[in-house]
């Protein structure tokens, strides 16, 4: 893992470099592009890849929910251990709610989000939704993260356990111990170690704290996406980000109906 050796860490951490170097994971890092996509290409918002003879998802108030994201495994780096090679992993979540579909006493709830997956693309489009007019409600939709179109890109990386993620308490108990007596360390520790980005796998980044430890989602340890705020067309309330988890084995069988949403902000 030759990104590992390569780790750059500010000489205040550098003592910690054995237990930070030992939780580094795989991640695909994203990156946006202001852009109008095609249905199959991956993307934040904009018009998602869907078959006709499929059910659109819609909230319990039967109102079509909007594509936050669309990942087509194509194009991603073949990095992640147990993500597709391929096919088309999208993500909607309800833009007529004032907490976008999030069930703050149940994450798995979907009832207000939705995560689809489509294990074999249909290439004639004649045979997918081309108008989506009937998504968009200017009136009652209240606001929508992704404000703008965007395109993605990949990139393949590996980073360290991230400070907010709850497996941080036990693994970097030492290193909290000695941030505890150094409040310069503490804030170059989070720094460092922050989690935040928009990616796929890696470590996730919270403005509060990380729901899995009392959502009793502690099974979750598999980030699906992580979308943050970005300048001017990505925010989530107040500068915040989101989150969505799966556990391994779900992940190896393709399960997407137990994911955990969640977003939070400052």
């Amino acid at each position: 893992m030759s990104e590992t050796i390569s780790l750059k860490l500010p000489k205040e951490v550098e003592q910690f470099r054995n237990i930070i170097e030992g939780t580094m994971k795989p991640v695909v890092v994203i990156e946006t592009h202001e852009k109008e996509t095609t249905l199959f290409e991956s993307k934040f918002a904009g018009n998602p890849y869907f078959p006709l003879s499929m059910e659109y998802p819609k909230n319990a108030e039967q109102q079509p929910l909007k594509l936050l994201a669309q990942i087509n495994f194509a194009d991603v780096p073949k990095h992640l251990p147990h993500f597709p090679n391929e096919g088309i992993l999208q993500f909607y979540i309800d833009g007529y709610d004032d907490v976008l579909g999030m069930d703050f006493d149940d994450g798995k709830n979907q009832n207000g989000f939705r995560v689809i997956f489509h294990d074999t693309i249909v290439k004639d489009e004649t045979q997918l939704i081309q108008d989506f007019s009937f998504v968009e409600n200017k009136e009652e939709e209240l606001y929508f993260p992704v404000e703008k179109e965007m395109a993605l890109s990949f990139k393949a990386k590996f980073e360290p356990l991230s400070m907010d993620d709850f497996r941080s308490n036990e693994i970097y108990a030492s290193i909290e111990t000695a941030a505890e007596e150094d409040e310069e360390l503490t804030d170059v520790l989070y720094d460092v170690l922050t989690g935040g980005g928009h990616k796929i796998g890696g470590y996730p980044y919270f403005t509060q704290e990380d729901p899995r430890a009392y959502g009793n989602y502690t099974d979750s340890t598999t980030m699906l996406l992580q979308i943050d705020s970005e300048g001017d067309h990505i925010m989530w309330g107040d500068c915040g980000v989101c989150n969505f988890f799966i556990t391994e084995d779900e992940l190896k069988n393709k399960d997407f109906s137990k994911v955990v949403y969640n977003w939070d902000c400052h």
